[in-house]
């Protein structure tokens, strides 16, 4: 029965003694029954056979479960078989009790927990293990113990292995033990440990290679874990999804690595010499100047020169600095090139490899070919890894899953499953409850026995005891205790950021007692909530984490106390820094305050979503620590270094060194090290340092890069982008936000009604009072309240008739006499007015309510202004007159609506629309070259700013053409502003210039700055940045052609709102982090400058430096107060170098005191920590943030957010067929010749040959190197230039064979002819002298690179290879969207940088050379590396230097000031806006936006390859149409499509038998139901492509998956979509085809019809010429007796349907 129980998902848990009586004795009273139960269904064996589904489950899968602890019974009665090998080491048979044994004890829980013991002391002892041994040639006492440790562990993981070997068999037999890649792994860790008996200095190789191998013992950590082993899985798993991505990227890499070999092969020796020409066999480079030369001059008595050039020997020393690499950067063969353009990959270092080479290269070749690479590479293939990873969380068809969701029985096998365990855990827990509720009786019988008064007693406290915890529980769920908390919480987040470096010691001892005052509130907060609602207070995480942080503080408390220091104000920076501690409170007040709504979703999106990839998280620090390890084992002590005088090192030939700055010696340095790899943080430096001496190095960090960078924290972007989207939705609709408009206009309204009935009340009180001093009849009064009141409306009047009284009052007009006769009259409206303002608060007014009261409060202000200019003397009968208030307003109500709606209509209150001018001008603005003359005025624009520049004489002619260009590029526009305003109006129409687009706004902003910059001469960089945001609209041009641009727009401005409350709670959370440092950093990161290196060891304090003539100085980027903490931090979560950040903080030593090395290198772990949260956690919330909004904003713009997921597939289905467009048939040329070509062309034999020789060019092109002999280098080129002569012959054939139209149709084909002209070409190139190095070099490049795109044959003759590379073909054109999305903002950034940094002094990063200011170009290629985040801040940094005692600079605003001082101006304090709104803006939004339009494209990329009907069958459906329409028309005559029909029906899975039958044909063709057209040429009847596809396709996925509600049935809904698809289709070929009123159901009966024609006519020409006609005769009756038997068929089905 067990053996069934858990066939069924119950898990049979072994009870105890003491339970199982228990349950003996209870089980007569209750049954098994009610506890086992689905959904409150009895669950028994009547319902198993009633759902035989559940037995199918179990049937398809044949696993078994087997209980250790009844085995041999179980195997004795059948019910299992031995699942290992019969006989194990041909000793131990399957019945053996030993094995038996063996068995059960394997199994025990106890042995499972002894050997996860066991494995945690091996891994502490490896991890403990202290390598310095290596240099220090004697043994530790450390290292004793942690090889006795070692190998006692490894004897109890032998006894394991030797037993499992005994249980399972060792090889041969079923699920013997090495058939399991874990058992692997622990028999050759096993076997490897024992290598660490040897010596570590071994020079045998093979010791160290088993020292390395017993490093995967860590992984048993991971195998005893089911959930890190489960995750462990999925990673390995999720390798075959990177097909796809993985071979393209290859094919890239390959590609440029070759055509960096051409490129820059040999450049790396360009050096600047210290003599003209080699001496004595040596040609010294100067080693102070450590960049290449060519390009770029060297210095002055310095020469550039290359090595190789004179024949020399390569000199290996020269390059081995960190600026070349250390000599691993170059291209001087195919290998080095492939490793540099690998790096690449990681974007690590790419800006340095650019600057080294384009300095001896050609400038903007250079700059074309690494950002060319960079982006394809680092932007789009990278990220195309992110999408495959991502994808695989979503839904690809919907469709797919309609089928299959009907079998799901492994699904439905796990909720049995979990279901039934939840009912035995509830069995349990009920036998306890009633076990508990005896004993309890028991006692309580006892104690009513004994102690009757001590229980009352007892009773009478707990009565109080309940109300006190009644009362407290009131308190904590009151709004007040929570407004207070969060006051208190607020307070104190206040306080302890107030705390600054330089803060007065009152200042900060009141800002600590205020601390302590929320410190002793939080304790009782704490108290009185555990008190009030108990162990709710930690059901949810945030809870527990708001509970220990309290704690912390209640136990600082306490120590404090003990240790008799002060509690209150004390200055111990660690015990503020445990104080600090209550700033993590701010995640318990973002996550309960609904004030700040958007604030607290992002803060429990991110808590939730920590929590559900808690798993990934283990695994990520498990991989980082296995990581370490290795590298431990390969590089700990192997390489040192000595310091020279410049503070650079060098390494070290002996043992004795120091080491460098990140390295693998000791524990926790190649922890740090290892993470570094993982957060792809300068690792290419500790890679070359180490591979100076040890080239395993660059093995290793490749290969953890990899696995690590590459591949895992992908995989962990792409789990945290899909469950932080997921949980983002669901908190949204779980939390509700404030309305904040209808609880201000209900306080409104309470405020109003207040005053209200004050103002009543008060005039009740006065009429009373006056009735009292005066009284009077009430019809005196009457008429005294009614002449007062037509007084008010300037009347004359002494009588009023009774009618028009009651007619006032009757239309509740407020006169002062219904106020003090009538108080009703006023009450009531009121009452009403009332209810109809709670109405609308609760309906929430919609916009066209608000905007139709605003259009009336400006009807009812223009009233008012006309009535002041009317003589309302004039137009006022006499008071008699009962309609003396109607005829008159009406009146004038009429004609001031006429007058309004005339000056509506005209534009600028002057040109009304029947005006001849006005339509000449509409006419001229919606021209289309008018639209170009507009394109063009904003390219002159950004051509003119591009041009100028502050480094520009005023005086020169170039700024005399631009400020002409200038002034009449503003006249123009001014013109074109006031010719659309007289066309369409200024702003009150919908048609408006103003609503026509925010861009017009801002073009007429702008054109107002300009005009007022030149009426006043204004010189301020403002104005020019206000004027380059011209540019932004191409943004708006670019929409109109391309969809992707138009859905980026749409989605920035979507998500900019959200982005903006994220970067609020990003700096939130920086503040939180920030503060810790703050309380244990600030005032620490001085150091002395400017002084004699000499006494560098004698400087240790501020004073120190003074007395030695140093500077004093203090960091830019601190921790001095909360502002530069969250600064520091954000530069961390954002730049790709922030190590050094880090060596500052851990080099501090304390206040006005010197920073030494690696002081504290702990604060390596704050730094190491942060950066997981803030650059994989936070900034990859702005990913999910645009993804999202990019998905909204494409669905939207396409209406599919009006479909559901099956409509939505089809859908695209629809738009994807529509896309299509029929193929062209090549004819056979009637020429000779050509037909020959043709022939040839076309072989199968002719194609292969021609791949094997562009494979074969490819590996000639790619066996090129630096200093290969001559002869083997003119070899080369010689084949080569067969090669390119082979494909001049190849491009000519197919040239001459194909008609011209089909052969530039192929854009292919274009680039051969392009390409191969070059080709030719540079044959005569390279064998000139008149060309010049570098021109040389380039053409070579050019030429390679076109030899190299014709591989791309290759891939599109294999079909599966084409299917790999059409995913990157998918991304393209959105990527190119994004390029020019980028470079708008490029280059508005680019013009501003240059007007405010372009007079900075030359400094470290910005060199006057790579990085400046200076020039447009330079400028923007330095704002490329701040967006690619490679150490951005230090270019900050440099353009934030003023004024001080070790940097001497002027304050230079314009070109006189540069004549005087040249390059010498100081920073200024607005570089911190301008670097980091870039970046926010950038590197946060933009780039985000091109990472979310990758992956939805991917996405969409890869429902179209696995949706219902993929590209491929439609791919072969356009083969087979182009057989019946060689033209491409796209429509097929009747005859054709009959044939047609079967043989695509047959790609759309329709069975070929079935369409044989002529009847079943004719059922098909009328159920597909498509349209027949008319050629008006020849009259033939025609189906059109589009609509067979779409027919057939729809079939298709009906037959295969059961799916028939694809359209929508809301008619709005189908006429937009039908809208889209019209927009698709190609009108040009409809002018020839007019639609028929007949379908293809009705071809039977038309081919009927023609036959019948056409035997009539054989009829007549046969009776003409006398002849027989009975044949024809016979045939026609026989034609009609076919049509009858088919009638009376279809009726015969019609009466069984």
């Amino acid at each position: 029965m067990s053996t069934t129980l858990k066939a069924l998902g119950v898990e049979v848990l072994s009870f105890t003694k003491s339970r199982q009586e228990e349950a003996v004795h209870t089980q007569s009273s209750l049954r098994i029954t009610p506890f086992i139960t689905i959904e409150s269904e009895t669950f028994d064996w009547s319902t198993i056979i009633s759902k035989p589904e559940l037995l199918s489950v179990k049937a398809k899968k044949n696993e078994q479960y087997i209980n250790a602890e009844t085995i041999p019974e179980d195997l004795l009665q059948g019910e299992v078989q031995w699942p290992y090998a019969e006989n194990s080491l041909y000793m131990f048979s399957s019945q053996s009790p030993f094995r038996m044994s063996l068995f059960q004890t394997l199994r025990s829980q106890k042995l499972i927990s002894f050997m996860r013991l066991i494995t945690i002391l091996n891994v502490a002892a490896v991890c403990a293990y202290d390598y310095q041994s290596r240099i220090e040639q004697e043994d530790f006492q450390r290292n004793r113990i942690c090889i006795t440790i070692e190998i006692v562990c490894n004897i109890m993981f032998g006894l394991e292995c030797l037993a499992y070997i005994i249980l399972q068999g060792f090889v041969f037999g079923q699920n013997t033990y090495l058939k399991s890649w874990w058992n692997i792994i622990n028999f050759a860790t096993f076997i490897s440990t024992w290598a660490i008996l040897g010596n570590i200095n071994s020079t045998n190789q093979l010791i160290h290679i088993l020292r390395v191998i017993r490093i995967f013992r860590v992984l048993r950590l991971i195998q005893d874990s089911k959930t890190l082993n489960k995750q462990l899985g999925a990673f390995i798993g999720s390798f075959q999804r990177l097909g796809p991505i993985l071979i393209p990227l290859l094919f890239v890499v390959l590609y440029y690595s070759i055509i960096g070999l051409h490129l820059f092969m040999g450049i790396t020796e360009y050096r600047c010499r210290e003599t003209p020409e080699p001496e004595e066999g040596k040609w010294i480079a100067v080693e102070d100047i450590k960049y290449l030369c060519g390009i770029w001059d060297c210095p002055e008595n310095t020469y550039c020169g290359s090595l190789a050039d004179h024949g020399l020997p390569r000199d290996l020393e020269e390059n081995k600095f960190e600026q070349f690499g250390f000599g691993f950067i170059r291209f001087d063969d195919f290998f080095y090139s492939l490793f540099v353009v690998f790096t690449f990959l990681t974007i690590i270092g790419w800006s340095g490899t650019t600057f080294m080479f384009w300095r001896a290269m050609t400038t903007y070749v250079t700059a074309f070919y690494f950002v060319s690479l960079i982006f394809i590479l680092a932007y789009l293939l990278s990220n195309l890894l992110l999408a495959s990873f991502y994808e695989s969380f979503m839904v690809l068809s919907s469709i797919k899953q309609n089928k299959n969701s009907d079998n799901e029985q492994e699904a439905l096998e796990n909720e049995i499953k979990k279901k039934k365990q939840q009912q035995m855990m509830m069995r349990l827990q009920q036998l306890n409850d009633q076990k508990n509720l005896k004993r309890v009786k028991k006692r309580k019988y006892e104690v009513s026995l004994y102690y009757q008064d001590e229980e009352e007693e007892i009773n009478t406290f707990g009565e109080n005891f309940k109300k006190f915890q009644h009362f407290s529980n009131l308190i904590v769920k009151s709004n007040l205790f929570n407004y207070l908390s969060c006051s208190m919480i607020f307070i104190s987040a206040i306080v302890i950021i107030s705390d600054h470096h330089q803060i007065s010691n009152k200042t900060y001892e009141n800002l600590l007692i205020v601390d302590f005052i929320c410190m002793i509130y939080f304790i009782a907060e704490l108290i009185i909530t555990i008190w009030g609602i108990g162990m709710e207070q930690f059901k949810e995480i945030i809870d527990i984490f708001d509970t220990l942080v309290i704690l912390s503080q209640f136990i600082l408390i306490v120590v404090l106390f003990f240790m008799d220091e002060n509690i209150i104000i004390n200055y111990n920076q660690y015990i503020n820094f445990v104080k600090a501690l209550k700033m993590l409170r701010l995640m318990k007040f973002l996550y309960i305050a609904r004030v700040f709504y958007s604030i607290s979703v992002l803060a429990r999106c991110l808590v939730q979503t920590l929590l559900k990839i808690k798993d990934l998280i283990f695994l990520f620090i498990f991989l980082i620590l296995i990581t370490s390890l290795f590298g431990q084992e390969l590089l700990a002590y192997k390489v040192r270094f000595e310091e020279l005088p410049n503070g650079e090192l060098e390494i070290s030939h002996s043992n004795e060194g120091i080491s460098a700055t990140i390295n693998y010696e000791g524990f926790g340095n190649a922890l740090m090290a290892a993470t570094n790899v993982f957060y792809n943080e300068e690792w290419h430096i500790t890679m070359f340092i180490h591979a100076q001496k040890i080239s395993v190095s660059i093995f290793y960090h490749i290969c953890s890069i990899l696995m690590g960078q590459v591949l895992f924290v992908r995989l962990f972007l792409a789990v945290f982008l899909n469950e932080f989207c997921k949980q983002l939705k669901k908190i949204e609709q779980e939390i509700k936000p404030i309305n904040f408009i209808l609880n201000s206009k209900k306080v409104l309204n309470y405020i109003i009604q207040f005053i209200k009935r004050r103002r009543r009340s008060k005039i009740h009180s006065q009429a009373q009072l006056q009735q009292q001093i005066n009284p009077q009849t009430k019809k005196s009064i009457n008429q005294q309240k009614l002449s007062m009141f037509h007084n008010l409306n300037g009347m004359k009047i002494q009588k009023i008739p009774d009618s028009t009284h009651n007619e006032l009052i009757e239309q509740k007009v407020q006169t002062p006499s219904n106020i003090f006769s009538n108080k009703e009259s006023m009450i009531d409206p009121l009452k009403k007015e009332q209810k109809i303002t709670e109405k609308i608060g609760e309906n929430q007014i919609s916009q066209e309510d608000d905007d139709i009261q605003d259009h009336n409060i400006e009807d009812h202000q223009r009233e008012e202004e006309a009535d002041q200019d009317s003589n309302y003397d004039d137009n006022l009968k006499s008071p008699d007159d009962p309609n003396h208030l109607v005829q008159p307003q009406n009146l004038n109500k009429s004609i001031r609506k006429s007058i309004r709606q005339n000056n509506t209509e005209k534009t600028l209150f002057i040109f009304a629309p029947e005006s001849d001018f006005r339509q000449l001008v509409t006419t001229l603005v919606t021209n289309f070259y008018f639209r170009i003359f507009n394109f063009t005025l904003i390219l002159l624009t950004c051509i003119r700013i591009a041009l100028l520049s502050p480094l520009e004489d005023p005086n020169s002619d170039l700024s005399y053409i631009l400020q002409i260009g200038y002034i009449f590029l503003t006249v123009f526009y001014i013109l074109v502003i006031l010719l659309n305003c007289i066309a369409f109006g200024l702003y009150k129409t919908e048609q408006s210039f103003f609503r026509q687009s925010v861009y017009n706004i801002f073009s007429f902003a702008i054109t107002i700055v300009d005009l007022i910059t030149l009426i006043f001469d204004i010189t301020h960089p403002l104005s020019k940045f206000i004027t380059s945001l011209r540019i932004l609209q191409f943004i708006q041009i670019g929409a109109v052609f391309s969809k992707n641009i138009a859905y980026a727009q749409e989605s920035l401005l979507n998500a900019f709102a959200q982005m903006i409350q994220l970067a609020l709670f990003c700096v939130i959370i920086l503040s939180i982090y920030g503060v810790f440092a703050l309380k244990i950093l600030k005032g620490t990161m001085y150091h002395c400058d400017a002084y004699d290196i000499k006494f560098k060891e004698h400087i240790q304090t501020e004073t120190d430096c003074f007395d030695y003539g140093g500077s004093w100085i203090n960091q830019i980027l601190t921790f001095d107060s909360i502002f530069s903490s969250i600064l520091t931090l954000f530069c961390v979560a954002t730049s790709e170098n922030w190590i050094p950040l880090q060596i500052q903080a851990w080099n501090a030593v304390g206040i006005k005191k010197q920073p030494i090395s690696s002081n504290n290198r702990s604060f390596a772990v704050y730094f190491q920590i942060f950066f997981f949260l803030g650059f994989l956690c936070l900034l990859n919330m702005f990913i999910g943030l645009i993804v999202n909004a990019y998905q909204e904003a494409k669905m939207k713009a396409q209406n599919l957010h009006l479909l559901d997921e099956t409509q939505r597939e089809w859908f695209q289905i629809k738009m994807q067929i529509y896309t299509l467009k029929p193929l062209v048939k090549s004819k056979k040329p009637q020429n000779a010749l050509r037909k020959l070509l043709f022939f040839m062309v076309k072989q199968k034999y002719f194609k292969i040959f021609w791949l094997i020789i562009i494979f074969s060019n490819t590996i000639i092109l790619a066996i090129h190197f630096q200093r290969a002999d001559e002869n083997y280098s003119k070899t080369l080129d010689i084949i080569n230039d067969i090669f390119v002569a082979i494909f001049v012959f190849e491009i000519l054939c197919r040239f001459f064979a194909k008609e011209k139209h089909l052969y530039f149709k192929d854009i292919s084909n274009i680039v051969d002819i392009i390409g191969i002209w070059w080709a030719i070409a540079n044959l005569f190139i390279k064998n000139k002298d008149d060309y010049n190095f570098y021109f040389k070099r380039i053409s070579n490049a050019i030429s390679v690179a076109y030899q190299l795109q014709r591989n791309y044959r290759i891939i599109k003759r294999f079909n599966n290879l084409e299917k790999l590379f059409s995913s990157i073909f998918s991304v393209i054109p959105n990527a190119l969207s994004m390029l020019f999305i980028m470079f708008i903002f490029l280059f508005i950034y680019t013009t501003l940088g240059i007007d405010m940094f372009a007079f900075i002094r030359t400094q470290t990063s910005l060199n006057g050379w790579d990085q400046h200011f200076r020039k447009f170009s330079t400028a923007m290629f330095s704002l490329i590396k701040v967006a690619s985040s490679e150490s951005w801040w230090t270019i900050m940094i440099d353009t934030l230097h003023e004024q001080s005692p070790n940097f001497a600079c002027n304050y230079m605003s314009n070109y006189n000031d540069y004549l005087i001082y040249g390059f010498n101006g100081c920073g200024t304090p607005y570089a911190y806006l301008y670097f980091i709104s870039f970046h926010i803006i950038f590197s946060l939004m933009i780039l985000n936006l091109l990472i979310a339009s990758v992956l939805v494209a991917y996405e969409e990329h890869v429902k179209s390859e696995e949706s219902a009907v993929s590209k491929y069958q439609l791919n072969d459906v356009l083969s087979l149409w182009r057989n019946y329409d060689p033209q491409g028309n796209g429509f097929i005559n009747y005859k054709d499509f009959w044939k047609l029909s079967s043989e695509i029906a047959i790609i759309f899975g329709v069975a070929q038998d079935d369409l044989l039958d002529v009847n079943n044909k004719k059922n098909f063709l009328k159920v597909l139901n498509i349209p027949i057209y008319e050629s008006k040429e020849s009259n033939m009847l025609c189906y059109k492509f589009h609509d067979v596809i779409l027919s057939l396709t729809k079939i298709s996925v009906t037959l295969k998956y059961g799916v028939t509600n694809l359209e929508p049935t809301d008619k709005i809904i189908q006429q937009k979509l039908l809208a889209q698809l019209d927009d698709l289709q190609h009108k040009n070929q409809m002018n020839q085809f007019t639609p028929t009123s007949f379908n293809s159901g009705d071809m039977v009966a038309i081919i009927y019809i023609q036959k019948k024609f056409r035997l009539w006519k054989k009829r007549v020409k046969v009776l003409r010429e006398g002849g027989d006609v009975k044949a024809i005769y016979n045939e026609m009756s026989d034609l009609k007796n076919m049509i009858k038997r088919q009638q009376e068929l279809e009726e015969q089905q019609e009466k069984q349907k």
